[in-house]
């Protein structure tokens, strides 16, 4: 499947979208309200201000500083060991003045950029990682980029500010929930064989991504990507047909905006508050987008 815009895959380009990513989340936070720690987003738990600390305290950290452990009041949001780990930086800037965060967050672009532009750095350079694990510089930053574009959508919409959908950053959420989607309807739902499930985005990232549930070798069912433009996969896609005539194909396709689906996919926006349009089985589609969510 192809996006458009298209996410970037090489380190000058993912490193100037993080600069944009960060510039807009920059620019958003010197025009937000001032009573920021008032205002509450879809992520459970935070408010507009706390996702500016989030994000703060984790670039502070991924520049080489320190990740705090302080005492966290209410945890009922929280989910995971990652959640609990996330939530120390968010707590460690809860009582720190907006405009001060976002002073935080102008001078790391600043420091970040420039350890970026280091030109011994490949896309397989080992880097600091989430939790102290050591990753590659290239999944660290396409790992950024989604955080730092998601959380920005989050104070968007709590704003009432929708935009950036085009941008580098989205592109690259994008390309995840294209990558994630035949894996999730095979693990996360039960269809039969001969079920298609198509997802389109209307924009402004555009694409469309697809999978149809097929018989493998052993008689299992499992999915086969859609779309792909690969010889061997349409080549197996064939004999699948040729091997079960009687067998129903049948699609459904399910028609979203990027704004609409990439909220769905963070977690954010239920099926149920999702503007979306369905060719076909309308179950089919409700369970779909139910399974869709790939953020933690």
């Amino acid at each position: 499947m192809t996006l458009h815009p298209a996410a970037p895959e090489e380190l000058p380009d993912l490193v100037e979208g993080y600069r944009q990513a960060m510039r807009s989340m920059i620019d958003l936070g010197r025009s937000a309200p001032a009573d920021t720690k008032e205002i509450p987003t879809t992520c459970p738990g935070w408010s507009v201000h706390d996702h500016l600390g989030h994000i703060a305290s984790l670039e502070t950290y991924f520049d080489g500083g320190d990740y705090p452990k302080v005492q966290v009041g209410d945890t009922s949001h929280v989910r995971s060991t990652f959640g609990m780990w996330m939530e120390y930086g968010v707590q460690a800037r809860r009582d720190v003045p907006t405009e001060q965060v976002v002073d935080e967050l102008e001078t790391l672009l600043h420091n970040r950029i420039a350890s970026l532009s280091n030109p011994d750095l490949t896309l397989e350079s080992p880097v600091r990682g989430p939790m102290g694990k050591e990753i590659t510089l290239g999944d660290l930053m396409e790992r950024r980029l989604v955080d730092i574009w998601v959380h920005e959508q989050d104070i968007r919409e709590a704003l009432g500010r929708i935009g950036n959908l085009d941008s580098p950053a989205a592109a690259v959420f994008m390309d995840r929930i294209v990558s994630s989607f035949p894996r999730i309807v095979a693990k996360r739902l039960e269809l039969p064989a001969g079920q298609s499930v198509i997802l389109e985005s209307t924009g402004p990232v555009t694409g469309r991504v697809g999978v149809r549930m097929v018989h493998g070798p052993d008689g299992e069912v499992v999915p086969h990507p859609l779309f792909s433009g690969d010889r061997d996969t349409a080549a197996g896609d064939q004999a699948d047909q040729e091997g079960h005539p009687d067998e129903e194909v049948v699609t459904t396709t399910i028609t979203l905006s990027t704004d609409a689906l990439t909220r769905r996919a963070a977690g954010r926006r239920s099926t149920e508050d999702t503007a979306y349009r369905v060719v076909g089985d309308e179950d089919v589609a409700r369970a779909v987008l139910d399974a869709l969510v790939i953020t933690p």
